[in-house]
């Protein structure tokens, strides 16, 4: 499927409004993986989408809306003349019952706690002169793992490997190891790293001896600083 401009923009619209569903869903989000112009359609859609919640005044509902819950959940109990002789026994005995149910499943509805958001963060490491990247990155925080997918990646020079570091706000780069070329490469973060990814969304690759630094420390060259988009 090609990626023309009304294509891009037709599925960055349903994709933010939520009609994309299923495998035309995730092959749109690796087009966000793959390429700015798709991530840039997509956060304008984001930002027009989101502020239509501030142009709908909020409205109380109607009195005659919760006097209808009511009158369902608890019905007004039916005449004498209407129940059997040795019946209203009973009756009042299922009456009580579907109040209690209706109490619990209120209490069981008002505790549950929200689903937790999921977080996913994205990018693509790019050079200069070359159109593909040279790698797709996609960080999911329920997984505890970062990935980087190699696309127009050459191995490093002989004797050198690639290492990928989290660029903290402040403090010393954290190392996620040396990355091959020409397989993904699949890393999970413990929390200090998920901290320091959540917080910069910054990552680097620089040029090291074979096996990495030796130091804990970038020695060689930074070659590639990257900042990761947020889903």
């Amino acid at each position: 499927m090609r990626k023309t401009p009304e294509r891009i923009e037709r599925l960055a619209a349903e994709y933010v409004l939520g009609s994309l569903q299923g495998l035309a869903r995730r092959r749109f989000e690796r087009w966000m993986m793959e390429s700015a112009t798709v991530r840039r359609e997509v956060w304008y859609w984001e930002q027009h989408v989101g502020a239509l919640n501030e142009m709908v005044p909020q409205r109380q509902p109607p009195a005659r809306v919760w006097q209808n819950i009511q009158q369902r959940l608890w019905p007004e109990p039916l005449p004498r003349s209407d129940v059997g002789p040795g019946r209203d026994w009973l009756l009042g005995g299922w009456s009580l019952l579907a109040t209690a149910a209706a109490l619990v499943l209120a209490l069981v509805l008002v505790q549950q706690p929200a689903p937790p958001s999921v977080r996913v963060l994205t990018g693509a490491i790019v050079q200069a002169g070359i159109e593909d990247p040279l790698w797709v990155i996609s960080e999911a925080a329920h997984e505890q793992r970062l990935s980087l997918r190699p696309v127009a990646a050459q191995a490093a020079a002989p004797g050198k490997d690639y290492e990928l570091w989290i660029v903290p706000d402040d403090g010393q780069p954290l190392s996620l190891g040396v990355v091959p070329v020409g397989q993904v490469y699949r890393v999970t973060l413990d929390e200090a790293a998920r901290q320091a990814l959540g917080s910069s969304q910054t990552l680097a690759i620089s040029l090291e001896p074979k096996g990495g630094s030796p130091t804990g420390a970038p020695t060689g060259p930074i070659l590639h600083v990257t900042r990761l988009y947020e889903l």
